[in-house]
């Protein structure tokens, strides 16, 4: 019920926008602070409206097909160890039957450290993810710059 009521006045406590920012180590040198990125904690309350949120907009991409089949990452019963799996069994099926195979590796870590928030929102607003959600987290502007272009 508070959650509904919060999302029925489009608000959430100030308490629960507020974070304690942890420096969470990725790789390299320990002295160079790129090498660090941050990790925000937040009270659970709000983790669980999170949690929440995610879920419904994972329902949302599923029930309208708007994900790739072959997406795994961050979809329900699939990873990124599933890709290598079906991955790995299409290479042996490949040389089994004599056909050649590429492969191309690349990382996208550091992408999605960098990713334009603007264009996030007006993406989701495309796939009729916006409202109240896009509210709550104050993406108001990018709610109306989004709105104008439809």
């Amino acid at each position: 019920m508070v959650y509904t009521q919060l999302l029925s006045v489009t608000a959430v406590p100030a308490e629960w926008k507020r974070a304690i920012i942890t420096p969470v180590f990725k790789k390299g040198p320990g002295g160079n602070v790129r090498n660090y990125r941050p990790i925000s904690l937040t009270c659970v309350p709000s983790k669980v409206m999170e949690r929440v949120i995610a879920r419904q907009i994972s329902d949302h991409l599923m029930s309208n097909n708007i994900l790739h089949h072959a997406q795994h990452g961050f979809c329900k019963g699939r990873s990124t160890t599933t890709n290598l799996l079906g991955s790995l069994n299409n290479w042996t099926l490949a040389i089994q039957y004599k056909h050649s195979v590429k492969i191309a590796y690349v990382d996208f870590s550091k992408a999605f450290d960098t990713v334009s928030h603007n264009k996030l929102f007006m993406r989701l607003a495309s796939y009729g993810i916006a409202g109240v959600t896009c509210i709550l987290f104050g993406w108001r502007n990018s709610m109306r710059r989004c709105s104008r272009r439809r």
